[in-house]
């Protein structure tokens, strides 16, 4: 709605205009036709002529662009000015205009003449509007706080000159109109040293802009001439309306001040343009090279984007980069002077040149080049490669190769590649040239450091994806659900230090009344003692059935350990079978941490002895392994764990050790699994300040609740 609204004000101003301008056509004839002389009308006729042209100006602006270069404006008003100007000319010689001169009056002579008149009028006037605008928009360009204002002066003195007309005969010289005019005239000098857009334009844009503004200085002299009063097209424009005449020759004389400063102003910039060019063409690279650090992360689009800069920017005949493989620990240290032997180099990124070519200049004493850097971590530049001492072995290239820059890519004091150009000619790198290849390396080194960085990020992230799956697995190896039986009462609870761990429990029937509890822990944590905890998994699942008594199962699934097992790792296990009918617990430890029974109110370690699986020999294990045996009664628990809950401490700190465990569930006959359970975590987070344990941690407790005999 708001769209379609601002479209019919558009339309209703353009209409406003042309109506207007009509109704000041349909006076002249009337004026013609009728030989009649009041001087209000005439009054009133300009002042529509004046007011037409005001809608026009505001229909323009609210169609204006602003977004084009002022090199592009000026070959736009060449064009406008050159076509209006050779029409109008064209239609001067194909058309009579007759006027007489009475009385400081211009009286045209027939109604073709009047025709004519008012088309003068409306299209030359359009014209010097739209032009106004368009240097208006130039002057505007790099602006200063002061710019509109300056323009508003010139605009209103212009057009208080131009009314200043209103009240006296066309041809009647006035003084206040020759002041007023020569006051317009000096702020058209002021606001035309506005020229700052020059310093900004490409040496393409200047040389575009020398020629536009010398057209347009030599077309509006031809206008100034054309549109004087003495002229045929000026006193059709001074009968048209006599301000309208002043308004446009004192935008004529403006567009010839404005655009003679401009081709003068252009022409000594001319010599700066390359200059510019190249400071503008250094910025965009940097630009683009930061960009490059934030936003991509593919390293080969990184070095070929650095050398590509490079050349393009300097003007190189060819660059490559080389980026250090295998850096010793002290190549390329700031002051060490580096280990070269142990320095491989590989030649990342390549333009204007073969790799036949690098490999031959790199070979022929090339090591001598790199040193340069390598030893100083500072840029070298080399201004003629034949006669350099430290370059010498490279005559034979002097077909290709006359002067070097070479560059180190440095990251925290460190050089990680080198950045090479070279030209033709001698002495052709200056200092800005180093300046700014370093500045490109520099960028390089940032670029190349972060796409590293990803890389390890993404395999980090990789991995840990790997390891919550890992996680999950292994989560899934532990009883997915405790067994229901009526005659006790179990609770565990299991929690790796990293994503994954050692420490793992089970639980089999293996018969309709004996129920095999195992727990046990993989010395060390994390993946490796994970795959260790799958395996015996499957040992316990597979044997327990086989070989109904602890130190049976122990002893075979040792034999089946050992010799897979790695011999810097071992297996602590603690195996009970209860038999559910008796209440009676056998049990064998294999090297892991005691058990502790709690019988009214009396809290005990159970610990057999026993070596940890995969150590010693089959035969010294089982000569070691002994079993036990406890007899419950109704309220009885015991406590299976690792030792990574009376190992647990916080820094600096004491274990948790197994005297407070026994302090912990002594006299808690009362409690039910869970509140056993739930009772050591609690004093364990409270000893540990609540800081996560360094060491897997798992918790069973089992309570007996058939009363027995």
């Amino acid at each position: 709605m708001v769209a379609v609204r601002t479209k019919f004000a558009k339309l209703l101003l353009l209409i406003a205009s042309g109506g207007l301008l009509l109704v000041v056509f349909i006076i002249d004839i009337i004026q013609r036709s009728v030989d009649i002389e009041i001087g209000w009308i005439t009054v009133v006729r300009h002042v529509l002529v004046l007011i037409a042209f005001a809608l026009f100006y505001f229909f323009l602006e609210s169609l204006w662009g602003r977004e084009q270069s002022p090199a592009k404006k000026l070959g736009f008003a060449l064009v406008l000015a050159l076509v209006v100007g050779v029409g109008t000319v064209l239609l001067s010689l194909v058309t009579t205009n007759n006027f007489d001169i009475k009385n400081y009056l211009v009286i045209p002579l027939d109604f073709e003449t009047v025709l004519w008149a008012n088309i003068y009028g409306v299209v030359i006037g359009c014209t010097m509007v739209l032009m106004l605008l368009l240097i208006r928009d130039i002057i505007f360009s790099k602006r200063r706080k002061s710019t509109r204002r300056n323009f508003l002066i010139l605009l209103i003195l212009a057009l208080i000159t131009a009314l200043s007309t209103l009240f006296s005969r066309p041809l009647e010289s006035s003084i206040v109109t020759s002041v007023l005019l020569g006051v317009t005239i000096f702020t058209m000098i002021f606001n035309s040293f506005r020229l700052s857009w020059i310093v900004y334009l490409s040496k393409r844009e200047k040389v575009l802009s020398i020629m536009y503004a010398l057209l347009l200085f030599g077309i509006f002299i031809s206008y100034d001439v054309f549109i004087t009063q003495r002229s045929t097209i000026g006193q059709a424009l001074t009968f048209y309306s006599a301000p309208l005449q002043s308004f446009i020759s004192t935008v004529s004389v403006f567009a010839t001040i404005y655009f003679g400063m401009t081709f003068v102003s252009t022409l000594f910039h001319l010599p700066t343009a390359e200059a510019f060019d190249r400071k503008i063409s250094e910025v965009s690279s940097l630009h683009n090279l930061g960009r490059l650090v934030t936003q991509v992360f593919d390293f080969n689009e990184l070095v070929d984007s650095v050398t590509t800069m490079t050349l393009q920017v300097c003007e190189a005949k060819s660059t490559w980069l080389e980026i250090i493989k295998k850096p010793s620990s002290t190549i390329g240290i700031r002051g060490t002077g580096g280990d070269r032997t142990r320095t491989e180099f590989e030649t990342v990124a390549r333009k204007n040149i073969s790799f036949e070519e690098t490999e031959a200049i790199m070979t022929a004493n090339g090591e001598s080049i790199r040193r340069l850097v390598l030893e100083s971590c500072k840029p070298v530049i080399i201004d003629d490669v034949g006669s350099d001492k430290r370059t010498q072995h490279l005559k034979e290239f002097s077909d290709r190769i006359n002067s070097m820059v070479i560059v180190p890519l440095l990251s925290h004091d460190t050089v990680i590649g080198i950045l090479y150009a070279v030209k033709k000619i001698a002495y052709g790198f200056d200092r800005e040239d180093v300046d700014l290849i370093s500045a490109f390396a520099d960028q390089a080194t940032i670029a190349i450091e972060n796409s590293r960085l990803i890389e390890k990020s993404i395999e980090r992230e990789r991995l840990m994806r790997e390891m919550v799956v890992a996680q999950e697995m292994q989560r899934k190896l532990l009883p997915q659900q405790l067994p229901h039986l009526k005659e006790i009462e179990i609770e565990a609870l299991s929690t790796p230090a990293f994503e994954v761990g050692g420490d793992y429990y089970d639980f089999i029937m293996l018969d309709d009344h004996r129920l095999g509890i195992l727990v046990g822990d993989v010395s060390g944590k994390g993946v490796s003692a994970a795959f260790y905890m799958a395996e015996m998994k499957g040992i316990f699942q597979s044997l327990s059935r086989i070989y109904p008594t602890p130190k049976q199962f122990l002893i075979k699934a040792h034999d089946a350990l050992v010799g897979s097992i790695d011999k810097r790792w071992f297996i602590s296990i603690i195996y009970a079978i209860l038999d559910l009918q008796t209440g009676v617990m056998t049990l064998a430890r294999a090297g892991h941490c005691p058990m502790v029974f709690v019988s009214n109110g009396k809290a005990q370690y159970i610990k057999p002895t026993g070596l940890a699986l995969g150590m010693g020999t089959n035969q010294f294990f089982a000569e070691t392994l002994v079993e036990d045996q406890v007899k419950f009664s109704q309220g009885d628990f015991v406590v299976f764990y690792t030792d990574g809950l009376t190992e647990a401490h916080p820094k600096n700190g004491e274990e948790f050790g197994y005297d407070h465990l026994l302090h912990v569930v002594r006299q808690r006959n009362h409690l039910s699994a869970v509140e056993i359970r739930d009772a050591i975590i609690l004093a364990i987070d409270q000893h540990m300040n609540h800081e996560s344990p360094e060491d897997d941690l798992t918790i069973l407790v089992l309570k007996w609740l058939k009363h027995t005999n």
